[in-house]
Formats: C-alpha cells, structure tokens, sequence
C-alpha cells in the first residue's frame, strides 16, 4: 500500500489511482449536472441551446470557459488550499511539497500541468509513481512534490542523544528519583 522512507509515510500507486478515479467521477459528474441544467434550460427557452447550429455566442463562450476552466479550479484551488482533491480526502493522502511544506497556488498550478507530461508519455509518467522509492510521478519529480498519507503519524526526526540535566552529578547516571535504592 504505501512505502515509508525517512520519515514520510509515502501513498502508494493505486490508493493515488483510486483518489485520481474519484476526482475523474466526481468532474465528470460536475460535466453532467451543468449539462443537464444547460439542456433542461434551452428547452424551456430560458436561454440559447448549445451547439454548432447556435452559433457564436456569449451563452457558448461561457460554457467552453466552463467546461475548460473547471478542473484546473478543482486540481489547484484544492491541492493549493487543502492539499487534497475530494479523492484524496477520501482515501487519507495528502500532496506536499519535499520539504514537508504546503503547496502554493503556483506549484499546485505547475502540478496539473505536469499531468499533461504524464499523458504525453503515454501515462508511464502516472506508472512511474509505482517504482520509485519515494512514489513520486513524474509531475511530482519535475514539481518536487510528494503524496504522503494522512492516517499514518509521522514519526518525530530522529534527535541527538539527550542531554544529562545540569545539576546531575557525572559519577552516577541522570535520575529522576533521588537516587536511594528501590525497596525490594
């Protein structure tokens, strides 16, 4: 499932899948719902249909901004703001930047164009996360990103050895108690 290395606890290629399937249904439902409603409105002559026998108009150009502009507003408002598409959410995986820090808007914007790298490669670009030791696609390579999980704690850098307390005395070892001998 996921890989862990460090101290990210890294999602693993099909629960990144599953969330990229849900985000695709939950789009092309968004697709529909606006189509119907466009279609149920051109039939009762609220407004002008779609379609080439329309011609240009301004109900047109606003539909294809629509339908254009929707999922770069759900792929970067939500990895930007929350780190997670409502597929993520839903399986508990979360994008951040290598540094552990959150996305901006800018490098959420540069991550969905990185999806078109992965398409032009034929999706081995999405593949690749299935292979690499800290699962990154190669839109997260080229964005230097990471997917970790977010039902997984992280566990605390490793730290140096701890320090004996000041007043501690350097013949016998650091203490809480005073020192005399437990009772048997």
């Amino acid at each position: 499932m996921g890989s862990s290395t460090g101290h990210h606890h890294y999602a693993g290629f099909w629960s990144r899948a599953a969330a990229r399937i849900i985000d695709l249904l939950i789009i092309i439902a968004a697709f529909n719902l606006i189509y119907l409603v466009d279609r149920l409105g051109a039939d009762a002559g609220l407004w002008t249909g779609m379609g080439l026998r329309e011609g240009f108009s301004m109900a047109n150009v606003f539909r294809g901004l629509f339908f254009l502009t929707f999922p770069v507003f759900y792929y970067v408002y939500l990895h930007a703001m929350y780190g997670q598409t409502f597929g993520k959410m839903a399986l508990k995986i979360k994008v951040v930047n290598e540094d552990e820090s959150p996305l901006d808007y800018r490098k959420a914007f540069l991550r969905w164009l990185g999806y078109f790298l992965c398409d032009l490669t034929f999706y081995i670009g999405y593949l690749w996360a299935a292979f690499d030791p800290r699962k990154q696609g190669l839109h997260d390579k080229v964005c230097r990103t990471v997917v970790v999980r977010t039902d997984v704690p992280c566990p605390p850098p490793a730290a140096a050895a701890p320090e004996a307390p000041t007043g501690a005395s350097p013949a016998g070892p650091a203490s809480l108690d005073t020192g005399a001998s437990p009772p048997l």
